[in-house]
């Protein structure tokens, strides 16, 4: 009788992995343009939660929400996981991904795609704003907070 060859299992590097990925969700607000802006920050992993909301003092929508996007990357401890970052914000999309010219805000964009360019497994998506996807709308409603909390406006 021949003996029978056992199998090896595939290098790791070979084998298809699906992972979980780092949910984010970023928003920026801002009480005029420019004005008092904040931005915030909801992610969850594998059923945990963070949320973060900053106030920014005097800045326009743009930067607040480019500032969200740093916030969120900042407050990962790992860099090898995979990410869907979640914006509304078409100009966050278009600067940072798709190659467009900003006139304003090019260091604080090259800071970010340099911050992004750390994260191999980042994805960015486009949500539609203020169209009741609950942890957009959590995010939109935190930075709005923070404004108003910080800066002693009412709505």
């Amino acid at each position: 009788m021949k003996p029978t060859r056992t199998q090896q299992p595939e290098p790791v590097e070979k084998r298809t992995r699906t992972r979980e990925p780092v949910v984010i969700y970023t928003d920026g607000a801002c009480s005029g343009n420019p004005g008092p802006a904040a931005c915030a920050v909801a992610m969850t992993y594998r059923g945990r939660e963070r949320k973060k909301s900053v106030y920014l003092g005097s800045a326009t929508n743009n930067v607040a929400e480019l500032e969200a996007v740093r916030l969120a990357l900042s407050m990962l401890k790992r860099k090898d996981v995979p990410i869907d970052l979640h914006t509304d914000s078409k100009y966050v999309i278009g600067v940072l991904t798709q190659g467009w010219k900003a006139k304003a805000n090019q260091q604080l964009i090259a800071d970010i795609k340099a911050l992004v360019a750390q994260f191999p497994e980042l994805k960015m998506v486009k949500v539609p704003g203020h169209a009741g996807v609950p942890l957009n709308e959590l995010v939109d409603q935190m930075a709005r907070d923070a404004v108003l909390l910080r800066s002693g406006f009412e709505e």
